[in-house]
């Protein structure tokens, strides 16, 4: 995935513990506040991962703005390797006091303690170690890790703060992946559905697609579809309430070739274990997604041609499209925005989305590169761009500096919101619901 895979390299690294501290509550079971408290006021922290710099940057809401209110450089960490790592996605534990942060080069997963940003896990899990996810009780982190087409399973002892690898699964000597005919057996992205077993994506390309799902208790493959039958190769997304889980597959374009790409939508039933519909995302390289709060919105989007579409999950129809999810909009994706993952606000208000740089560190370049890297925000009622964050403006870069690959440039990939206080949602504010 990386674009420059000798720019970094591994270096051993350890689990590491410290005190414990809880984070500010969410609200629900497990909540600080006695009974016949007042609600907490709602707030909320975003976490931007700028894939091309080595840095987390942190927003909160101010009013009708949003504040950067601290800038976190990966690489300055305690036991990260000296050639440095490579943030790339997030996920929260189900209290959001700690997150998750898999890093595609340095060949490790961070777990960072949310309230001081505190590093309390170190783990070697892999070259390539490309999304990490709490499963739903907390106890275990699964860690999709690309270039050792493995899946690495960490047992977490949040309470301690001691996480340490328990397990791993190779996925071209599993017996079921065999019998599916699947070759390239890479697992790209992942989460848990309705019967507690994790979904995982194969790829990372179009052609090496595929679908495993792992059985949670015995960390074995329970189900295995090669590219032929389910060629989604992206995102993965539970449905909130059904037994059923949405699934993207995208492919850039390639115009020497005169090949389209491909932007698809498959919605699989997991109590059959069957897809149950497919659809087009009516654009290209079909990628992120996230739901609104309230449950009745999935929000997709296609990188190469910066748009996307509004599903109801209640029906899995198409209600309406996203025009742009970037400010720069154009019919030549050099010249377009390149949107990747999604997140919403825990109000309802906004959808967070990270745009990709003119140098892009992973991904197919010409779905990939954008314009203007940050994060847009956009109006969830209105569809609309209201604004765009810009920690690290490209603006102050030289041609010279961004065309140059020894010079890192900032690229957004990863991204969560914290919820801090309480909200009233419908659904969790993060899967697995």
């Amino acid at each position: 995935m990386d674009r420059d895979a000798t720019r970094r390299r591994f270096l051993a690294g350890t689990a590491t513990a410290g005190a414990v501290t809880v984070a500010g509550c969410f609200g629900g079971e497990g909540s600080d506040d006695e009974p016949g408290d007042e609600p907490a006021d709602g707030g909320y922290e975003l976490w931007a991962l700028d894939q091309g710099r080595d840095n987390i940057h942190f927003y909160e809401p101010d009013g009708d703005d949003f504040e950067h209110t601290d800038t976190l450089d990966v690489n300055d960490l305690e036991g990260v390797p000296d050639e440095g790592v490579v943030p790339h996605m997030i996920a929260f534990s189900s209290d959001y006091e700690y997150a998750a942060v898999a890093c595609t080069a340095g060949a490790r997963t961070l777990v960072f303690r949310t309230e001081d940003k505190e590093l309390v896990g170190n783990l070697e899990t892999g070259a390539g170690s490309h999304m990490a996810a709490f499963s739903p009780d907390d106890e275990y982190v699964h860690v999709d890790v690309i270039d050792e087409e493995t899946i690495v399973r960490v047992e977490a002892d949040l309470e301690n703060e001691e996480l340490e690898i328990d397990d791993e699964l190779y996925l071209p000597n599993d017996e079921t992946v065999q019998e599916a005919g699947i070759d390239s057996a890479a697992p790209i992205c992942h989460m848990f559905d309705d019967r507690g077993r994790s979904v995982h994506t194969l790829g990372p390309s179009y052609h090496d697609a595929g679908l495993v799902i792992v059985d949670h208790e015995e960390f074995t493959v329970d189900v295995a579809h090669p590219g032929e039958e389910v060629p989604t190769n992206c995102g993965t997304m539970p449905h909130p309430t059904d037994s059923k889980f949405y699934l993207t597959a995208g492919l850039p374009s390639d115009p020497e070739e005169g090949v389209e790409g491909v932007g698809d939508l498959y919605v699989y039933d997991t109590a059959e274990d069957e897809v149950i519909e497919h659809k087009s995302t009516r654009g290209i390289d079909a990628h992120g997604y996230w739901y609104t709060p309230d449950g009745e919105e999935l929000w997709v989007l296609n990188r190469e041609t910066n748009d996307g579409i509004v599903v109801d999950p209640g029906t899995d129809e198409i209600v309406e499209e996203i025009d742009a999810y970037g400010p720069a909009q154009d019919d030549d994706p050099a010249e377009s925005d390149a949107p990747d993952i999604l997140w919403s606000s825990p109000d309802g208000e906004y959808m967070f989305v990270t745009l990709r740089g003119p140098s892009p560190l992973s991904g197919d370049p010409h779905a990939a590169t954008g314009v203007t890297p940050g994060v847009s925000v956009l109006d969830v009622e209105s569809r609309e761009i209201e604004t765009v964050l810009e920690p690290d403006p490209i603006e102050e870069y030289t041609d010279e500096e961004i065309e140059d690959e020894d010079t890192p440039t900032p690229d957004f990939h990863g991204l969560g919101v914290r919820p801090i206080g309480e909200y009233d949602t419908e659904i969790a504010t993060s899967p697995p619901f």
